[in-house]
C-alpha cells in the first residue's frame, strides 16, 4: 500500500465564494506523483467524515473524481463509503484503486474506520491511499486532537489512530496562529502546540506539504516544521524532500 498523509493537496475551485469544483495541486510535485501512481486506476473510493451529510459527501466525492480525470486519468466510477453501505466495506475497498479519507471531524471518522475494520481489509491492498487533514491524522499511531473552536477546548486531546506511521501530524500549519482554520478565541501555536509539545514531537505541515509512504520509507515533501519540547524548527522547504527517520 502507498499512502499520502496530506495537509491540503486537493484544492477547492470557488466562484463568488461558493465551491464549484476541485483540482489537484502541483505544489511539491503532488499532482504528478499521484497521477503517475494512478495511471491505471479505475475505481475511486471516498471515505466520508460525517455520514449524515449525504448530499455534501456526494458532491465532494464527485469534485475529486472529476479532478482526477481532469488531470489526465481515466477513472470509471466513484463510491462514497458511509453508514449506508458500510456492510459492503470489504468488497468496496478491495476493489479500490484510490482510497481518499476526507478531512473534518477526527472522532467520527476514527470510529467509523475502526468499525469497518479498515486495517484488516486493507492489509494486502495495492491501492493508493490518501488522508487529507483529519484523514491523514487518523492514519497515524496517535492523533493529537487540538481544538479549532471555543466549544472544543474541553474535548480529549489524544485518540488512538490506525497505526500507519509514528508521526504526529498537525495540518494547515502557519507560524502566526498555528492553523489556517482556527476559529477559537486562542492562538493554537502559543496556547496549545508549544505547551503540548513538551515530551511530544509534532510534524507541522502547511497546506501543499505532505508525507508519502512506500516500501517502508516515509518521505516528506514541502515546507514543514517540528514542534518538540517547546521549540519550533523548520526541517524542510517547498520543492524539496527529505526522508524521515
Amino acid at each position: 500500500m502507498k499512502i499520502f498523509f496530506a495537509s491540503e493537496s486537493i484544492e477547492s475551485i470557488r466562484q463568488n465564494e461558493e465551491k464549484v469544483g476541485a483540482k489537484l495541486s502541483n505544489i511539491n510535485g503532488f499532482r504528478k506523483k499521484l497521477t503517475d501512481l494512478l495511471e491505471d486506476g479505475k475505481n475511486f473510493v471516498f471515505i466520508c467524515n460525517e455520514s449524515q451529510f449525504v448530499e455534501h459527501n456526494e458532491i465532494s466525492a464527485r469534485f475529486i473524481f472529476d479532478a482526477l480525470n481532469d488531470s489526465g486519468l481515466n477513472f470509471e466510477k466513484y463510491t462514497v463509503l458511509d453508514n449506508g453501505n458500510k456492510d459492503k466495506a470489504e468488497e468496496i475497498l478491495q476493489n479500490a484503486d484510490f482510497v481518499y479519507l476526507q478531512g473534518g471531524t477526527i472522532f467520527v471518522q476514527n470510529q467509523f474506520l475502526k468499525e469497518i475494520n479498515f486495517n484488516q481489509i486493507m492489509q494486502n491492498s495495492n491501492a493508493v491511499v490518501m488522508g487529507k487533514s483529519a484523514g491523514a491524522m487518523n492514519l497515524q499511531n496517535q492523533v493529537y486532537v487540538y481544538p479549532e473552536t471555543d466549544e472544543e477546548v474541553d474535548n480529549p486531546k489524544w485518540v488512538d489512530g490506525l497505526g500507519y506511521s509514528k508521526y504526529i501530524i498537525i495540518p494547515h500549519f502557519n507560524l502566526e496562529t498555528g492553523n489556517e482554520y482556527c476559529f477559537g478565541n486562542f492562538n493554537l501555536l502559543k496556547d496549545y502546540f508549544i505547551p503540548d509539545s513538551m515530551g511530544n514531537k509534532f510534524y507541522a505541515l502547511p497546506n501543499g506539504s505532505y508525507i508519502y509512504y512506500e516500501n517502508n520509507t516515509y518521505t516528506l515533501y514541502g515546507l514543514a516544521y517540528t514542534i518538540e519540547n517547546g521549540e519550533v524548527v523548520k526541517i524542510n522547504d517547498n520543492n524539496k524532500s527529505v526522508i524521515l527517520n
